[in-house]
């Protein structure tokens, strides 16, 4: 287990209740033993992270009884979870979410809030990391220049007309920032600029911090996924990001202004201090590795001086305000 996440990623491992705690079993050379056992009040959520494992009823049962979130990932990736069956019951919500999608400048209001909020907090990135520099007398690197521009980024994007040329102002300025942060990188990981999952080439050939960052928001997907579904938001009606099926629109929206605070920050910081464990993960005996950078983003969130869990569930919360036309969204801008 990892703070308030329940990991469940052994082989033939099954998940049961027993005196009325959430217990996880593996049959050992003929005997159960024991993984973890845990009151369900202990719990946050429940990851399935492997294939080969199972639950009872009881489980799933109790899991519902006590708001525990269940969810399953395949390659890192959330693949489903499981859901009361009250969900339904936010139907009002969705119709306003609705009605603001079908709004184009509110829905493009909405995008730039978002992209607003994940610039700052890119800059906020480059900030801490230059101040070090200069703090402990080093030649660098310093990135003054290229927090100019973000900052002048923030402004183009306030002054947008559509979300298409929201993105292009994103796509370069993430190329700016993701250039700044290959400098900040021990040489060894071979990074030099970010390769989304959808852009992975054919081959698989792929940096190691690029598999760490594509863990790292895999992780932060089902906290976000978690928040909106929480907020009693409708996951697949976005405002960035287009709606087609199976894409849960309003999960990618909310992520925007958390990567930097919530992935980026904690995975640059484990990659400066231990790089040998990065570059594990491009080996293929890296299961001990993907568990550890899963571990360094969940702890962060949920360790930080400000509650990063709690404060993606507020920002969920504040969305369906603004929607219902009650609060005004206002995008997280973390500090450095």
């Amino acid at each position: 287990m990892t703070g308030k996440i329940a990991l469940v990623d052994s082989y033939g491992s099954f998940l049961s209740v027993k005196d009325g705690r959430l217990q996880l079993r593996v049959r050992d050379c003929g005997e159960l033993k024991v993984l973890w056992d845990a009151a369900p009040v202990e719990l946050d959520s429940i990851v399935f992270t492997i294939d080969g494992a199972s639950l009872s009823t009881s489980a799933i049962q109790t899991a519902a009884q006590f708001g525990l979130d269940i969810v399953f990932l395949k390659g890192n990736k959330p693949v489903a979870r499981l859901l009361p069956a009250t969900y339904g019951s936010t139907m009002k919500n969705w119709l306003h979410q609705l009605r603001t999608y079908r709004r184009r400048e509110a829905a493009v209001d909405l995008a730039r809030r978002f992209i607003t909020g994940k610039i700052h907090n890119q800059r906020m990135i480059l900030l801490e990391y230059s101040y070090l520099s200069k703090r402990s007398g080093a030649q660098g690197p310093y990135f003054w220049q290229e927090i100019e521009n973000l900052k002048e980024s923030t402004s183009t994007v306030e002054h947008a007309a559509s979300v298409e040329e929201i993105l292009n102002v994103e796509a370069h300025t993430a190329r700016l920032y993701w250039t700044s942060v290959s400098k900040i990188l021990p040489g060894k990981l071979g990074f030099t600029q970010r390769i989304p999952r959808s852009r992975i080439p054919t081959s698989g050939d792929i940096d190691p911090f690029n598999i760490a960052l594509n863990i790292g928001y895999s992780t932060l997907l089902k906290e976000c996924w978690r928040a909106v579904f929480l907020a009693g938001l409708n996951p697949y009606v976005g405002f960035l990001h287009r709606p087609r099926p199976g894409r849960m629109s309003l999960v990618l929206d909310l992520m925007e202004e958390f990567r930097a605070p919530c992935v980026d920050r904690p995975l640059i910081a484990q990659a400066r201090r231990d790089p040998d464990l990065i570059m594990k993960l491009n080996r293929d005996d890296n299961r001990d590795s993907v568990k550890q950078i899963w571990r360094t983003v969940s702890n962060h969130m949920a360790k930080s001086e400000a509650d990063l869990r709690n404060l993606i569930q507020a920002q969920a919360r504040l969305l369906t305000k603004h929607l219902r036309g009650t609060d005004n969204y206002k995008p997280f801008r973390s500090r450095w």
